[in-house]
């Protein structure tokens, strides 16, 4: 290190001091919630992934030679190969971490800021990741949900240029597809594709235009969808979830209920009664 000092230990993707909870990885990203009980000095590291912290609860301080104490609800961006120590006060703290896997920026053509940032929640990284941890939590993540928040977090770190005010032509080519192919697994990488734009640039008109995430879109198109299968008593609820392409019924339960307040079954019996 230019300093002299030791940088030390090197963390691998997925790999923290405090104690997991729960984790989800894909291609693009290792999500994961951790929880430390009480208070801990953590030495000098380094991680091996550029990574977005959102600090949900407790008493947190992070830095190098100045400690900065993260209230709740801040967001905090660290890129690989920066040392920093960690801090955990009396209260433990827990917090949701979003680590970029290597390939992404790459593959997306995006350039990770070289130094620490922080939003206490006047910036457009906290908001990101709050509905990433929501759908993470809640296990309604499916991959188009996933690839949505992180885009919007690549967008708020890169400072991706300014979505338009209105809607874009393309715009319309890629909700049709959604309402074509609800049933399919859709990434943001094949909306991009249809748009003839970048991935980053889709999720940032999208949300400006639309105020909803692609994949939230997506999860109405095929909530409406098992509606209109739901009219009929005859078709099972597990075959419903697939044909609308959820993952399984659990899932599709789960995503019902976030959107109508009430589970496939209870819908189904109000709408046969009043037939």
């Amino acid at each position: 290190m230019p300093d002299g000092r030791d940088p030390g230990k090197i963390l691998r993707g997925g790999e923290f001091y405090s104690p997991v909870q729960a984790t989800l990885h894909t291609a693009d990203v290792l999500l994961s919630e951790l929880r430390q009980p009480c208070s801990r000095r953590v030495p000098r590291h380094e991680h091996e992934l550029a990574y977005v912290t959102v600090v949900l609860g407790g008493d947190y301080f992070e830095g190098d030679a100045k400690l900065e104490e993260l209230h709740p609800f801040t967001a905090a961006f660290n890129p690989c190969g920066v040392a920093h120590k960690t801090v955990i006060g009396p209260a433990g703290a827990y917090f949701f971490t979003i680590e970029f896997r290597g390939p992404l920026p790459c593959q997306l053509d995006v350039r990770l800021p070289g130094e620490t940032r922080f939003d206490a929640g006047s910036g457009s990284l906290l908001w990101p990741g709050l509905r990433l941890y929501s759908a993470f939590a809640g296990k309604t993540a499916d991959p188009l949900v996933v690839d949505s928040h992180v885009m919007e977090l690549l967008a708020a770190l890169t400072e991706f240029s300014a979505a338009e005010k209105t809607a874009p032509p393309w715009l319309g080519r890629v909700k049709e597809r959604m309402r074509d192919e609800f049933a399919e697994n859709i990434r943001m990488g094949d909306l991009a594709n249809e748009a003839g734009v970048h991935p980053v640039h889709l999720a940032r008109v999208f949300r400006a235009v639309e105020r909803q995430t692609p994949g939230d879109y997506l999860q109405r198109v095929r909530t409406r969808a098992a509606c209109r299968l739901l009219r009929d008593p005859e078709y099972p609820l597990a075959w419903i979830a697939t044909e609308c392409g959820f993952a399984d019924q659990s899932h599709f339960t789960r995503i019902f209920r976030k959107l109508t307040s009430t589970t496939p079954a209870k819908f189904r019996g109000t709408i046969l009664a009043r037939v």
